[in-house]
């Protein structure tokens, strides 16, 4: 073990070894630790770019990424693996993990949604452009899970405008609610609210 960790850190601190830097991080990959193989080819990178192991190489930052649960991370890298590799064989892969990242990096209701809002659109580009995926089903899954996290958060908004008594932006809140989640599971509570505010 000790042995094995002065060799990374020999590697790591070596300032030159590209060849022997590519190889190990591919090892560290391939035995799933996925921090140190990402500290290799983040050093690497510069040397590789323009080469054909690039486009390996970036997919596997970005898997790295997504298997250590740097959700924000492995969504950028996603993203530009299918920006600078649009022929690639793993570009439908990259998309849905990508797409399939922001939704795993989407904050509990109560926090700020804009990670929900960026979630929702990715999966929704992805079902754009791959109707036929077998990933359809789950990403329209995914799609309603993020949908509901902000039904919730805009009843919780409403809600809280009634106990605080500001009944007029209570009322606001609670036509934004039923007017933007038709059928929604809050509707009987809602419009309840909505008319103890008017009252």
């Amino acid at each position: 073990f000790m042995s094995s960790c002065n060799d990374y850190q020999k590697l790591l601190n070596s300032p030159e070894n590209e060849v022997d830097k590519y190889t190990a991080a591919e090892e560290y990959y391939d035995n799933g630790e996925f921090r140190r193989a990402n500290a290799l080819f983040e050093q690497i990178i510069p040397s590789y770019r323009g080469k054909p192991q690039m486009e390996r190489i970036q997919f596997m930052v970005a898997q790295a990424h997504y298997n250590t649960k740097q959700y924000t991370l492995a969504a950028y890298y996603f993203d530009k693996f299918v920006k600078n590799y649009p022929k690639s064989s793993k570009l439908e892969e990259s998309a849905y993990l990508s797409a399939h990242s922001y939704f795993l990096a989407s904050p509990v209701f109560s926090l700020d949604q804009k990670d929900t809002q960026e979630a929702i659109t990715a999966l929704q580009n992805f079902l754009y452009k791959y109707p036929e995926s077998n990933k359809v089903s789950e990403a329209n899954e995914n799609i309603k899970v993020l949908t509901k996290k902000l039904e919730k958060k805009s009843f919780e908004i409403a809600k809280q405008y009634y106990h605080t008594e500001d009944y007029i932006a209570a009322i606001a809140a609670f036509d934004n609610l039923l007017g933007d989640y038709l059928g929604t599971s809050y509707k009987e509570e809602a419009m309840y609210l909505k008319f103890k505010s008017a009252y």
